[in-house]
């Protein structure tokens, strides 16, 4: 007669072998741009939303008679003047620095930030990632909004040029291309700085902008895109200093939640 050897004991709470479905924590929205706190940078922070109005005023009749001529010469020194301003913009997002394929370090990313122009990728790559990306976008955006098709193709490309430089150059060079913080920028959720607010002012300018052009005024600064430009720029100068000051420096655009229409049963 043989015995059976004793079955091992079983342990009392099995190991489970599905994954684990817990998602990933969301990942922390990049904080406010800080102007740097040198008293130079200070105050060409202020003084560049001034150069660039002084100087579009100083040129506008020459954009009234000849808009494309205009454009096209006033865009490298537009390009020169923002990449000098948001150079003395300190980012305060680590990932900044690997965004634009630098070091992810966040002191590392910090020292390449200055007042005075520094050569270097992150600036040439915004204006790169700014005339390949953000131009097209304005401009297709500009002719959904009503601008010409078929016609006027230069100054369409052109204000969308100059619209692209006021408002994505700064934010490409802060930002990087990081996914998370662009979908905060879209969506109106960034905490209000002076990069972001001058981005929005650029846009809301250039859509009120093109109220004047169907007036029958008959006014020749009402050609197109005469007024869009120039709301750009009067809007990137507002907004420039609305998102430094304090009562709007940090804050959020908060959204009420929408109204399903459906009454709560009362227990």
């Amino acid at each position: 007669m043989t015995s059976t050897p004793p079955s091992p004991p079983r342990p009392a709470h099995p190991a489970s072998t599905q994954p684990s479905t817990q998602a990933p924590a969301p990942k922390p929205s990049a904080p406010p741009v800080n102007i740097l706190p040198s008293q130079a940078a200070q105050i060409y922070s202020i003084a560049h939303p001034v150069i660039l109005l002084s100087l579009f005023s100083v040129r506008f009749p020459k954009l009234v008679a000849d808009p494309v001529d205009a454009l096209l010469s006033d865009l490298p020194l537009l390009a020169t003047l923002q990449v000098a301003t948001f150079s003395g913009s300190e980012s305060g997002s680590r990932d900044s620095g690997s965004a634009m394929g630098g070091e992810g370090d966040g002191e590392k990313s910090l020292k390449r930030s200055g007042l005075v122009l520094r050569a270097g990728k992150p600036a040439l790559l915004s204006l790169i990632l700014t005339f390949l990306l953000a131009t097209p976008v304005l401009a297709v955006l500009l002719v959904l909004f009503g601008a010409p098709l078929t016609t006027h193709n230069a100054h369409t490309v052109l204000c969308a040029a100059h619209m692209a430089v006021l408002s994505s150059t700064a934010l490409i060079y802060v930002y990087g291309v990081d996914g998370a913080t662009w979908r905060g920028v879209w969506g109106i959720a960034r905490p209000a700085d002076t990069v972001w607010g001058a981005a929005l002012g650029s846009c809301l300018g250039a859509w009120l902008g093109a109220i004047p052009i169907p007036l029958d005024w008959d006014r020749p600064w009402q050609a197109f895109p005469i007024t869009i430009v120039t709301g750009a720029y009067i809007g990137y100068a507002l907004g420039s200093f609305l998102g430094r000051s304090s009562l709007v420096y940090g804050k959020r655009i908060e959204f009420e939640p929408e109204e399903l229409g459906v009454e709560k049963k009362l227990g």
